[in-house]
């Protein structure tokens, strides 16, 4: 472990945590920074704790940057150092440990102020390891971190790129599901009612939802069914493909759901599940992490009709906002017509490599993207290399 203190933070002290093993000892800390402020998923002890044990490659480095200001936790900030190939050359990249799965970018800070995150940017500078670019690849753009980020890499002057990232959808539910539906087009309104009558006429149907920790391991088990089931099995991305994201997710929902975060429903068809929503609940809002359905019954939609049920749900329990945390699909635009851009961050160490890499990178993105939401196909997209 080795400590500093910037002068421009002298209130706080920073030190680098390595041994993995002096984590369990933050667990407390974790969650008070993590319930103190609207935090993404990925900054809980959850996300953290399931990523280090199905994310981390071997040759990974992990590093803990932790603040602490008058006895008390300002800032735990898990990264992890890479060894990966840009151009074919080698590259040693620096990231968030948990900045994966698609997700939003975020630190666990008590408060995005200058103070605390010239802190982070100091020791991060300063880590006795050498690598060659700091990437966060999804700051939502009005996020307040993103703002000091900025400013801070701006007002220092370090060598940095800053540009616009893909958008994701969102959804600010109202008061009443029939408030949300008479918001939307009378085709879409439409639209669900004959899939309703469709798939109600073949069977009985019926909406499950897991609300005790007993029953998690019986009902993860019928989300894998329908990803079995499911058009991602062939594809390669599934959950059931990847291997470790069977784990990931398993540790992840368990955990979740101990502390009332973890919202899993599932619909069966005559007994038989056919479709999932696996969501993580937080601050008022929820975040909508996986969903799939049985490729058997693309004709008759389950996944919307159980889509439906989930916002009628929400609505109902009081959460605020829907979240589509992950890339822009075509289908999530039936839901809402909001989305919310991202912000890509790259701070390079000022290695020669570094200073190639950064002259690519303005020369790549040297022109700005569309303002246009430019939907991605799930189906076209590549699976998951094997052990990536």
């Amino acid at each position: 472990m080795r400590a500093s203190t910037p002068a421009h933070a002298a209130a706080i002290h920073f030190e680098v945590v390595t041994d993995r093993r002096e984590l369990a000892g933050l667990r407390a800390d974790w969650d008070a920074l993590f319930a103190g402020r609207d935090h993404q998923p990925s900054a809980s002890w959850e996300w953290t704790q399931a990523a280090l044990a199905h994310h981390r490659q071997r040759d990974d480095a992990l590093f803990l940057i932790r603040g602490v200001r008058a006895g008390a936790a300002v800032a735990l900030v898990p990264l992890v150092l890479r060894r990966v190939h840009v151009m074919r050359q080698p590259v040693t990249l620096l990231a968030p440990l948990t900045d994966e799965y698609n997700t939003h970018s975020d630190w666990l800070l008590a408060e995005p102020s200058a103070a605390v995150v010239d802190g982070v940017l100091d020791t991060l500078l300063a880590l006795e390891a050498s690598w060659d670019c700091f990437r966060m690849a999804r700051l939502l753009e009005d996020d307040p971190l993103t703002a000091t980020l900025r400013d801070a890499l701006t007002r220092r002057r370090l060598l940095h790129h800053d540009r616009r990232g893909d958008p994701s959808y969102f959804l600010a539910l109202p008061a009443s599901y029939g408030a949300y539906l008479s918001a939307r087009s009378s085709k879409f309104r439409n639209y669900l009612k004959r899939i309703e009558r469709k798939l109600e006429s073949l069977g009985r149907v019926a909406v499950h939802e897991l609300t005790s920790t007993g029953d998690f391991d019986a009902a993860y088990e019928q989300l894998l069914d329908i990803e079995r089931a499911s058009w991602k099995q062939n594809h390669g991305t599934a959950v059931t493909a990847v291997p470790r994201q069977i784990g990931f997710y398993r540790d992840l929902g368990r955990d979740a759901l101990a502390r009332g975060r973890l919202h899993l429903q599932w619909l069966t068809l005559d007994g038989r599940p056919i479709a999932h929503n696996f969501g993580y609940v937080h601050a008022g809002t929820y975040f909508y992490l996986k969903t799939s359905f049985d490729e058997t019954l693309k004709s008759v939609s389950p996944a919307t009709y159980l889509r439906a049920r989930l916002i009628d749900g929400l609505i109902g329990r009081g959460v605020g906002q829907f979240d589509f945390p992950g890339a822009p699909y075509e289908w999530e635009r039936q839901w809402t017509d909001t989305v919310r851009w991202h912000r890509v961050v790259t701070l390079f160490s000022g290695t020669v490599r570094s200073r190639a890499l950064e002259f690519v990178e303005r020369l790549r993105h040297a022109v700005p993207p569309p303002a246009a939401v430019c939907h991605q196909d799930a189906r076209a997209q590549k699976a998951p290399e094997a052990g990536s």
